[in-house]
């Protein structure tokens, strides 16, 4: 595997991120976005018994924390991201990823001094410029719509919280498996600890019966969502540790114009091709990060 260049990683992450995140807000509609990532989480951890040959555990305490830190982060992300998905239309709220890569980008420049020029600065004001368009909802009159519905939606703001989480923890990531660990070691851990945190919590508020009715409601999907989202992260975590954290994300982003536009048409959702057209323009935004 690594003679294979990381953009090719990258690429496959977003093929099967495509999928996942379809089939998962598939299953969002139908269960508690709690009682779900709850289950999902766990099928991924055992998933990663695939992963035991590969493993080395003979780490420090200190590194051990670390990881356990990135996943409780990476947690109330994941957690905060269903709740969005569950209340709002894919193909409006999911082009709003595609500011991950600014925030990346300018983490990325004060923890890890990797450069940002003009390029990624006009990169940057592009996506912001198409998140304004994307939030104004065909109301150009008003110039303070889009604004509105950031702040008057807790679901919009849950989602943009979220993604500036998953930035900081792919700082933590790129940190993390540049100085400590192998990618299959991290990955076995941070999701073996994401699934601990979610089913803890999951087990004190819904108990044991919750988790066995989210299969009878949905019923395979946790089993394909875990599966989309297993090689979704690996290979995304395996790119990452390949490349500059401020590169990886981009081609993640491609996924984005897939998941509008099937997703959108999947769940029969308005201004499909106006949100694809403005996700394309945002990809515009995000190429211009990684030049």
């Amino acid at each position: 595997m690594g003679m294979i260049p990381w953009y090719v990683y990258a690429l496959l992450a977003a093929i099967f991120g495509t999928f996942f995140e379809i089939s998962r807000k598939k299953a969002l509609l139908k269960v508690h976005a709690m009682n779900f990532e709850a289950v999902r989480t766990l099928v991924i951890a055992l998933l990663c018994i695939f992963l035991i040959p590969f493993i080395k555990l003979n780490i420090s305490i200190n590194t051990l924390l670390l990881t356990y830190l990135s996943s409780l982060i990476g947690t109330i992300g994941i957690l905060w991201m269903a709740r969005a998905l569950r209340h709002k239309e894919i193909s409006l709220i999911y082009p709003l990823s595609c500011i991950k890569p600014a925030f990346v980008a300018i983490l990325a420049y004060f923890f890890l001094s990797e450069s940002i020029g003009i390029k990624q600065i006009v990169g940057i004001g592009i996506i912001l410029v198409s998140t304004y368009l994307l939030e104004s909802d065909h109301h150009f009159s008003d110039f303070t719509k889009p604004l509105k519905n950031i702040i008057s939606s807790k679901y919009n703001l849950y989602f943009v919280i979220a993604i500036l989480i998953f930035s900081a923890t792919t700082i933590l990531d790129k940190y993390i498996v540049s100085n400590y660990l192998d990618i299959s070691t991290y990955f076995f851990l941070s999701w073996i600890f994401i699934a601990i945190n979610f089913n803890i919590v999951h087990l004190v508020e819904f108990g044991f019966k919750d988790t066995s009715a989210c299969f009878k409601k949905v019923h395979y999907l946790p089993l394909l969502v875990g599966f989309f989202g297993f090689f979704a992260n690996f290979f995304g975590l395996k790119a990452l540790s390949m490349a500059y954290a401020s590169l990886v994300p981009p081609i993640l982003m491609l996924s984005t114009l897939f998941i509008v536009f099937f997703g959108g048409r999947f769940f029969h959702e308005k201004y499909i091709w106006f949100r694809v057209a403005i996700s394309a323009v945002m990809l515009i935004g995000v190429y211009l990060i990684i030049m």
